[in-house]
């Protein structure tokens, strides 16, 4: 999979470069521990199985998870077991924070079953055979599959996610497969660091809650954006 040329980032020097980085990091666990947080215990706002799914799920290890991209800010060049290990960190991420998307819209992901069947998102066993997978047990193929599919993301979004999965897949070490490079990694973790403010910023909350990371958010995907493609929050 080639590496889409809106993703670069470009910095004046690598001292920058890094610094830019450990920025962009601190941005991405300031919103996840957020995130983390508010949904963890989200019965009577979110729809009950949605909130009972998120309150079941450990939300908590996703801003520890983005607390461990810090880990690959140095060296410059990565060697192949650290790339490795770190596409699977910020892979992680992703799919958490997307299940914790997937189980707030718990209701229209439920409304859309005959396009999780389509995909063959169902399960093949026991009592509930036929019947499509809950957010919690949809493999992260699926999950790519579903959003591609009702285009719940702008696309260059879409293209982030199925980047940053096939990078994490290289965990599964046996087979070739392309890890790409340490500036490459950095590059993804600061397109990310959009993608994660997008996420946040288009679930709803209640009006009277002042949260400065969702503000964070906010202003972070305000500044990706043009003015004629601004979205609002729910």
């Amino acid at each position: 999979m080639s590496f889409p040329q809106p993703w670069k980032i470009v910095f004046p020097n690598m001292k920058g470069k890094l610094s830019m980085y450990e920025s962009h990091v601190a941005d991405i666990v300031t919103i996840q521990a957020g995130l983390a947080d508010f949904w963890s215990d989200a019965h009577g706002w979110a729809p009950a199985d949605g909130a009972a799914l998120l309150a079941s799920a450990r939300l908590d290890w996703t801003p520890s998870l983005a607390r461990t991209l810090h880990r690959w800010a140095e060296p410059v060049n990565l060697p192949d077991g650290d790339l490795i290990l770190a596409w699977a960190n910020l892979g992680s991420i992703l799919e958490s924070s997307l299940r914790l998307f997937l189980g707030v819209y718990i209701t229209d992901y439920n409304n859309s079953a005959d396009d999780l069947i389509a995909l063959q998102a169902v399960q093949k066993k026991g009592p509930n055979a036929g019947q499509h997978h809950p957010p919690d047990e949809l493999m992260f193929e699926k999950i790519r599959q579903f959003l591609t599919k009702k285009e719940i993301f702008p696309a260059d979004d879409l293209g982030l996610i199925g980047h940053i999965q096939s990078r994490r897949n290289a965990i599964h070490a046996f087979n070739n497969r392309e890890i790409g490079s340490a500036e490459e990694f950095r590059a993804a973790v600061s397109n990310y660091r959009r993608l994660i403010a997008n996420l946040a910023y288009r679930l709803p909350y209640p009006t009277d809650f002042g949260f400065r990371w969702l503000d964070l958010a906010g202003r972070i995907w305000a500044s990706g954006v043009g003015p004629g493609h601004r979205q609002t929050r729910p």
